[in-house]
């Protein structure tokens, strides 16, 4: 797994097979994570809960979530996730490239809805909540691809990929026909500031050059990214670089001062002290414990 994928899911993966993009990720809030900070990717998503309760972010809006819920994420919008103050929330994050269901064929219709999709023009109710007749039916099409995942039968990504079908008919008969506004400009910003952050975490970010790269006035910028994610920037910046040093404590052997400059913590202490604060232990135990596990 790479750096950009374990700040969002760490290495809880199931389901992998070379050649075939249908990936599921188990995680658990707040063991895992104590929340999953805003992202974006070019694949779909499905936020699937099975226990507990939370709120699962899209595009700014918030949507209160339980277990049974599933969030359909679309390509390009921007999300997070979050547990509900001393609950444990476990959940699903079904993650797929909609390649997997285009063809070739010049004008074969089943483009039309993988299209809209993609532009986000496919619009349906968010979350789809048990006791619905769309709920039915898109939770037992991911129940049937996870069974078929689990047994792993000879040629069982042909089953998977037939239940990727039937959610997408789910999708499709179950639309929202009125019209849905497009991202809202502060979701387009703040996904330009998630890809610079990613891209230079490792580099020192003043919440002033934050705010330049999302085109806010730092104290619009500050008032709307505590808005939209909870914490300040300075929180978010930190916690990144926390979960990068993981990645690279565990997946390299690169001394523990090496992994908090690599990881933008240009004071050791500093960077020893947030990390035992986050996640109990000192960085260098923690490698210990991962390795042993």
């Amino acid at each position: 797994m790479d750096l950009a994928n374990y700040t969002q899911y760490q290495e809880t993966r199931v389901h992998e097979q070379p050649g075939f993009a249908y990936n599921t990720y188990l995680c658990t809030i707040p063991q895992d994570f104590d929340r999953v900070n805003p992202h974006w990717h070019e694949q779909m998503e499905l936020v699937y809960i099975k226990k507990g309760s939370g709120a699962v972010w899209v595009d700014l809006v918030r949507h209160p979530v339980s277990a049974g819920c599933v969030v359909p994420v679309l390509p390009g919008e921007l999300h997070a996730i979050e547990g509900d103050a001393g609950v444990r929330m476990e959940y699903e994050n079904i993650i797929f490239s909609l390649g997997l269901l285009d063809s070739l064929e010049a004008d074969d219709w089943c483009r039309s809805v993988v299209d809209a999709l993609r532009q986000g023009k496919l619009r349906f109710e968010r979350p789809i909540r048990p006791g619905t007749e769309l709920h039915r039916l898109v939770s037992a099409a991911l129940d049937r691809a996870d069974a078929a995942c689990a047994e792993r039968a000879p040629g069982y990504a042909l089953l998977v990929k037939s239940e990727l079908f039937r959610l997408l008919h789910a999708l499709h008969t179950h639309r929202d026909a009125a019209s849905h506004p497009r991202p809202s400009e502060d979701a387009e910003k703040l996904k330009g500031l998630v890809s610079y952050v990613s891209a230079h975490f490792r580099e020192p970010i003043s919440v002033a050059e934050a705010a330049a790269v999302a085109g806010y006035s730092p104290s619009h910028f500050m008032r709307i990214f505590r808005q939209v994610t909870g914490r300040t920037f300075v929180e978010y910046l930190t916690d990144y670089r926390l979960s990068a040093a993981v990645y690279y404590l565990k997946e390299t052997e690169d001394d523990v001062g090496s992994v908090a400059a690599n990881c933008g913590f240009e004071n050791i202490s500093y960077f020893i002290r947030r990390f035992r604060a986050k996640y109990g232990t000192s960085p260098g135990r923690y490698r210990r414990l991962a390795k042993n596990t």
